[in-house]
C-alpha cells in the first residue's frame, strides 16, 4: 500500500518539475526528447507485436 502512495506523489512532482524545466530548455533539446519518447514507444510496440506473434 505505501508504494502506491509514493507512486501517486512521485507522478505529480515529476510532472511539475518537467513543466518548470520544459520552458527553460532549447528547442533542439525539446525535439530530441520528443523523438526519444516516440522512439521508445515505437520499439516497445514492435517488441509487443513480436512477442504476440511468436
Amino acid at each position: 500500500m505505501p508504494k502506491y502512495v509514493l507512486i501517486g506523489l512521485a507522478i505529480p512532482i515529476l510532472l511539475f518539475l518537467l513543466m518548470n524545466l520544459w520552458s527553460k530548455i532549447s528547442d533542439k533539446t525539446k525535439n530530441k526528447i520528443i523523438a526519444s519518447i516516440f522512439g521508445i514507444i515505437a520499439i516497445g510496440f514492435v517488441v509487443l507485436i513480436g512477442l504476440l506473434i511468436f
